[in-house]
């Protein structure tokens, strides 16, 4: 199974505080964003897939050039 983070541990891997990643899952930040940040919304908290994290983070780069 693949791993899950919590916003906590995604906050971490991305060096942003809970409340920056927060922010920018909500929607009205998601509608901004060129490439928004891919999460599961399980009730009312948010998960984040690892391999999801990181495929968004090449999409970015890739967007930047």
């Amino acid at each position: 199974m693949e791993e899950i983070l919590s916003m906590d541990e995604a906050a971490a891997r991305l060096k942003l505080t809970r409340s920056q990643l927060y922010e920018m899952t909500r929607s009205r930040a998601r509608a901004r964003q060129a490439v928004p940040i891919p999460f599961i919304r399980l009730g009312k908290t948010r998960r984040f897939r690892a391999s999801a994290l990181q495929q968004w983070l090449e999409q970015l780069e890739a967007a930047s050039r």
